[in-house]
């Protein structure tokens, strides 16, 4: 039996100084060095003289890509469309945007009865056009914005959730047009819609450029989607209560002080998260603790506005989430700053 396992792995052995390539480094012009890339790799990416690689050093070894990510464009070809309904429609639509699709090419002899119905749904996504249409064939495209990066994004969904608070704070004071909180409200819920659609988008992009010696990027992409995930649960419960409000009879002077704590903990969430600040992140956890502590006791004092002020407990429960996250990347990036200092 012995004898068999060292046959194997001898083979693997053998497999693996097949696969391996092996390379001689070159002393070129007396200053620099130079190694020769596998001829059958540079035909499979097209490449040329003069064309830039990504050489990402990482420990002990170094990977090497070509450079295609960021300018290669992914294109989805659709020769018949499952179904036309509206609902379906936007979610199929949504799905194909999400994974970081740049063209979308539907050729369906039915698609040039719903030309209509597809440009007013692209309107729901962040540079979503539709370049071309016909009876039998419409290409849309999605636009990449530069000047978005998921931080970005994530700033301006605190920054929407702090205005519907603040909406809702004018509302439990009884001085504004209920009709007009409304309206305010449905365009607060379309953008927030938009937003998190496209952090999910550049997230699931970035995730693709993502190579062995980028863990670190990879970490910080997924936690932003987390993010981004529990901001959008936030703001559907805030959604929730808006709607709350009008038939039903409270003491609003105790909600609207706990609606105050909470902008003010969820400024310090977005803050943490940008500056990752390990003191700051702490200070907004005690923080969350205290309010949602605050929240609790009010609950079983008085039964008075017990469903809203559960709603705000689980926002305090989400704000302790991505505290947490951001916590954890504080702490990734210490230790990381402190594995180099030791080099």
């Amino acid at each position: 039996m012995k004898i068999y396992i060292d046959t194997i792995n001898f083979k693997y052995y053998l497999a693996y100084i097949w696969i391996m390539k092996v390379r001689k480094l070159q002393l070129v012009g007396g200053s620099s060095y130079m190694v020769s890339l596998p001829k059958e790799w540079v035909y499979r990416y097209k490449l040329k003289q003069g064309d830039e690689l990504i050489l990402n050093d990482f420990d002990d070894f170094i990977v090497i890509q070509p450079n295609i990510n960021g300018s290669r464009e992914v294109k989805v070809g659709i020769k018949k469309m499952p179904s036309y309904e509206t609902s379906f429609l936007k979610r199929f639509f949504g799905a194909i945007y999400s994974l970081g699709a740049d063209r979308i090419v539907i050729e369906d002899p039915e698609v040039g009865k719903y030309i209509t119905d597809i440009s007013d749904l692209t309107h729901h996504y962040i540079g979503m056009e539709v370049l071309d249409a016909s009876e039998s064939k419409i290409i849309v495209h999605c636009f990449t914005i530069p000047d978005f990066d998921v931080v970005t994004i994530i700033k301006r969904m605190f920054q929407i959730l702090k205005s519907l608070i603040s909406e809702i704070e004018d509302v439990l004071e009884d001085n504004t047009d209920y009709n007009a909180f409304e309206k305010k409200i449905r365009s607060y819920e379309n953008d927030f819609d938009r937003l998190y659609l496209l952090s999910v988008r550049i997230v699931n992009k970035g995730m693709k450029r993502i190579t062995v010696s980028e863990w670190d990027e990879m970490r910080s992409l997924l936690g932003s989607r987390i993010i981004s995930k529990f901001c959008e649960e936030i703001a559907d419960i805030l959604f929730i209560m808006t709607r709350y409000l009008k038939n039903h009879d409270f003491d609003r002077r105790s909600i609207k002080e706990h609606m105050k704590s909470i902008k003010q903990v969820l400024e310090m969430g977005f803050e943490s998260f940008r500056a990752s600040d390990i003191s700051k992140t702490t200070e907004f956890l005690t923080e969350v603790e205290k309010v949602s502590n605050k929240i609790q006791k009010s609950i079983e004092e008085t039964e008075d506005g017990i469903i809203l002020k559960e709603f705000l407990l689980q926002i305090c429960r989400m704000l302790e989430s991505i505290g947490e996250i951001t916590f954890n990347k504080c702490v990734r990036e210490m230790l990381k700053k402190n594995v180099k200092n030791e080099r």
